[in-house]
């Protein structure tokens, strides 16, 4: 059965072996706070918390956390602490990297490290998985941190880098919807070409396990009533996506932003193509929101073991 919102993951999560998690950078409320909770919930066993050691100390005692079972490791700036906890997961010390109170270009820079980082594909990308009170099951958008402006090729691997949570949500063949601003192919708007050559290779068998199609007005894919309002009445993605991929990163994150802003969607956040799943969050983000995308890379943990 395919989780469908944030408190079914969680039980999911919770039927799992706890996890060690590595976080670069850990002196911030909601990142604390966060760790914490997992913890309490049983779902980590360990974490390794990098940065300034005397704040992450007093800002614990401050939270009134026990800091006691925590591994808090001294690190003397950003790039310090990003390098420690990629390493520490890079050694095997730890299951999942976690992103602190850091920017993320040094986060970014320790994962991509030819030496000891933890890339895997030829392309990373983020995702942000979104549970809406207006929509049926989860929902998750892609890229809206790291590609900028995606060409077609980085769009097959963005779609690829998603396989894992996918499988980890129990989600046998995701629909992928290609969102655009029309549903017809027109070469002065790349998105739409792209969509076209996505959805035409993956019904020539392309991408297995997925089930591609666009391109699409957002109101056509994700409802299936203004789909047929445009004529189109033999997709079955319209209505039922379980992942947006949108054609720039500025899209994708103003579209996130809404959801969360506008549309009080709960949320949690990922980059993929990494060796191990990598939680990545909005500085604003709350320590829920950093919980939920701790319990995404648990499951991804769990069904990769």
């Amino acid at each position: 059965m395919a989780i469908r919102n944030f408190s079914e993951l969680k039980q999911a999560a919770l039927a799992t072996d706890p996890i060690t998690i590595a976080v670069a950078s850990a002196e911030k409320e909601e990142v604390l706070l966060s760790v914490a909770a997992a913890r309490e919930e049983g779902l980590i066993n360990r974490a390794i918390l990098t940065g300034d050691s005397e704040k992450i100390a007093q800002l614990a005692d401050q939270l009134k956390l026990d800091c006691s079972s925590f591994d808090i490791r001294e690190a003397v700036d950003y790039t310090a602490a990003a390098t420690q906890a990629v390493q520490a997961v890079s050694a095997g010390e730890a299951d999942v990297l976690v992103k602190g109170a850091l920017d993320s270009s040094y986060y970014f820079r320790a994962i991509l490290n030819r030496e000891w980082g933890l890339r895997a594909s030829t392309v990373l990308s983020n995702v942000t998985v979104f549970e809406l009170a207006s929509y049926h099951k989860l929902l998750t958008i892609t890229d809206n941190a790291i590609i900028l402006n995606p060409d077609l090729e980085q769009k097959r691997a963005i779609i690829e880098n998603t396989r894992p949570l996918f499988r980890a949500l129990g989600v046998a063949q995701a629909k992928v919807g290609i969102v655009a601003a029309i549903e017809k192919e027109n070469p002065a708007m790349p998105a739409t070409v792209d969509a076209v050559t996505l959805r035409n290779d993956n019904r020539a068998g392309q991408q297995q396990g997925f089930m591609i199609d666009g391109p699409f007005g957002y109101d056509a894919c994700i409802c299936n009533d203004s789909a047929r309002k445009k004529g189109i009445t033999d997709s079955e993605v319209c209505g039922d996506p379980d992942l947006l991929l949108m054609p720039n990163m500025e899209a994708a994150n103003i579209l996130g932003k809404a959801y969360k802003y506008h549309g009080g969607a709960d949320s949690g956040g990922l980059v993929l193509g990494a060796k191990v799943p990598v939680v990545l969050n909005s500085r604003s983000d709350s320590a829920g929101r950093r919980l939920n995308s701790m319990l995404l890379a648990k499951m991804m943990v769990s069904v990769a073991s």
